[in-house]
């Protein structure tokens, strides 16, 4: 019995070696066919291609989003940018206001009107004719997020 045991861990050792031979016979057949330049050429042509579909769908997203009004990877983007700018814009607000030594209100809205200024200045106010009322934000055709 010990010697049946013996062979059969022997074949196992033949077996292990064969299979790790064969394993590595396949990966450097398999680095070779992959390692030529025409397969580089294929790969850069197809994913061209692809990149062009996207593009594609990208831009009839944004078409189908404008006439069934549902937001866009884009829009939520802009949001997004817009909240932190109104936040920056708050906190720099509170800031002058607690820093505001003198009661004079005349003196505090020269201040506010100095950071809408600045802000115009950076384009990042949204200014109305009407107290309460924002302009129509329109979509950008490019946005920053795509490229």
């Amino acid at each position: 019995m010990l010697h049946s045991s013996n062979k059969k861990d022997e074949r196992k050792k033949k077996v292990k070696v064969k299979a790790i031979k064969m394993e590595n016979a396949w990966n450097e057949a398999i680095k070779a066919g992959l390692n030529k330049e025409s397969v580089f050429r294929i790969v850069g042509l197809e994913s061209e291609l692809e990149a062009e579909k996207l593009r594609k769908m990208r831009e009839l997203v944004e078409v189908l989003s404008l006439k069934y009004n549902f937001p866009t990877k884009n829009d939520v983007a802009n949001i997004a940018r817009l909240l932190i700018q109104i936040e920056e814009k708050i906190d720099r607000l509170e800031v002058q206001l607690q820093e505001e030594k003198t009661p004079s209100g005349q003196n505090q809205e020269k201040k506010i009107v100095k950071v809408i200024l600045e802000d115009m200045a950076e384009r990042q106010a949204i200014v109305s004719s009407l107290l309460g009322y924002d302009e129509k934000i329109v979509r950008s055709s490019v946005s920053d997020q795509d490229e």
